[in-house]
């Protein structure tokens, strides 16, 4: 995952999200599904250019009514309700910074990829009427236990999904990330060898807010079982992080992402 969580996975988190349990279809015997989605973002965090990428998701109810979710390198398992409490560990594999393009990023020191572990707990609301309605919250807690960076990342999303035909659905959300001070050090930090070495100023954040985002997605139903989606989604680093001059002098604080996604719903 990049220095996000993988934005190209958030992508296909949101359009899949959305395909399982849209709004004309509140129940609490949701489908399962399978699928896949391409995306561009950026090639690291904070950084201007840009990669595309292609992942997988799905989304499978055990028969005891536990929810497993997998969207490219971000999983998770509710053992709570598919509405009301969610809550139940996850896994975030972490890509590092390694040969990116800019010549001058690249001599600062390397991340390596890792694996983050955790939790989330949150909270889904399903609204059955003449407007149906779903809204969701969600906190996760991740931490690589030291193996790249120390301390851990906390982030809190929030969504909303709106019908506005029986196969068209649009959905928005926004959210934000708090980081331990080891976290922004790795993915932000220059050294005084990495200042040496590429020209930037030795820089040594301290922990806080990272950033803030927020998304637009839309999604079709091409038949029964078929869903398409699309989305935009921007980060805006914050604090240390917009502070850093990898951000600063070499890239943007401002990130954009945009992806398309297909799904098959299946029982």
């Amino acid at each position: 995952m990049n220095a996000f969580r993988t934005v190209i996975a958030t992508c296909l988190t949101l359009v899949f999200d959305s395909a399982f349990a849209s709004p004309i279809d509140i129940s609490n015997a949701l489908p399962n599904f399978f699928g896949a989605g391409i995306g561009s973002t950026t090639e690291y965090a904070g950084g201007k250019d840009r990669i595309v990428g292609v992942l997988p998701g799905m989304r499978y109810v055990t028969g005891g009514g536990h929810l497993f979710e997998w969207y490219g390198t971000y999983a998770q398992y509710n053992f709570g309700g598919l509405t009301g409490l969610q809550w139940g560990p996850a896994l975030a594999l972490r890509l590092g910074r390694r040969n990116v393009d800019d010549a001058v990023v690249s001599q600062v020191h390397d991340v390596s990829t890792t694996l983050e572990g955790g939790g989330f707990v949150g909270y889904e609301y399903s609204h059955i009427g003449d407007v149906p309605y779903r809204l969701r919250g969600e906190v996760t807690v991740v931490t690589n236990a030291g193996a790249v960076y120390t301390g851990a990342r906390v982030s809190l999303n929030t969504s909303a999904w709106f019908p506005l035909h029986s196969r068209v659905f649009i959905g928005a959300g926004a959210g934000a990330t708090w980081v331990s001070g080891g976290f922004n050090e790795t993915y932000y930090g220059v050294t005084p060898e990495g200042a040496q070495k590429s020209g930037l100023p030795a820089f040594n954040p301290g922990g806080g807010l990272n950033q803030l985002t927020g998304w637009v997605a839309g999604i079709y139903r091409l038949a029964p079982k078929w869903y398409v989606g699309a989305m935009i989604y921007y980060q805006r680093l914050m604090g240390d992080a917009a502070a850093s001059p990898i951000v600063m002098q070499r890239g943007t604080r401002n990130q954009l992402t945009y992806g398309v996604g297909l799904a098959y719903a299946f029982k």
